[in-house]
């Protein structure tokens, strides 16, 4: 999973509920209670919202990182660029 290293026990968390909100979903459906069925489908957005999120910020974070090496590249000192931005 493409997540950072600090999330990723959150990240596989939140897959398993996935799975267990959708099996629970099916077992509701089965029974024929929609409304059950249809309360654990919510569920499992929700958990899939927060995964999402999880994914996007590691997305973010390896932007920066290309966005980092590009400038060591062209021989932009970070630091200096990070300092200027301190500065009031």
């Amino acid at each position: 999973m493409n997540v950072l290293p600090g999330d990723l026990q959150h990240a596989n968390e939140l897959l398993e509920c996935c799975d267990y909100c959708l099996a629970r979903a099916r077992v509701a459906q089965f029974g024929r209670d929609l409304n059950e069925a249809e309360k654990w489908v919510k569920e499992f957005l929700r958990c899939k919202r927060d995964l999402d999120e999880l994914i996007k910020r590691k997305e973010e974070h390896d932007k920066l990182l290309q966005i980092v090496e590009l400038m060591k590249e062209r021989g932009i000192d970070i630091a200096i660029v990070m300092g200027k931005g301190n500065e009031g």
